[in-house]
């Protein structure tokens, strides 16, 4: 007698080749933490950034109210030799000295002197 070989007609797979596959449940709890994990996320990266930016932002002003404190003293000392000069100029000495210095005035009896300074001559060099 002949042995004949059983060909499997089934299509089915063996048990033995099949694994199991987990089954994804969705667990309250476990969104629950997805969720909080998200937002403390984005809380934190808020945080970041606007700690960023206001470091950026207090560079900045800084740098202006450094320029500003130059500016002010600058305008402070400016304000100053103004009012010097007003002052001096209200008494009938300073007007004098205002009249003979910038208007090149001169008193009764006197005679005014100008002296030219020739810029085109230069000069010349010994060698």
């Amino acid at each position: 007698m002949k042995k004949t070989k059983k060909v499997h007609t089934d299509l089915r797979p063996s048990k033995k080749t099949i694994k199991p596959r987990k089954a994804i449940k969705s667990n309250p709890k476990q969104l629950y933490y997805l969720f909080i994990s998200f937002v403390l996320g984005l809380c934190l990266f808020q945080a970041v950034r606007g700690a960023t930016l206001n470091s950026f932002k207090f560079l900045t002003l800084n740098k202006q109210c450094s320029e500003l404190k130059y500016i002010h003293r600058d305008a402070k000392e400016k304000n100053d030799d103004l009012k010097s000069q007003l002052e001096s100029y209200t008494s009938i000495k300073g007007i004098e000295a205002l009249a003979r210095n910038n208007l090149k005035m001169v008193g009764k009896n006197e005679v005014l002197v100008v002296i030219k300074k020739d810029h085109n001559s230069q000069p010349k060099n010994k060698e």
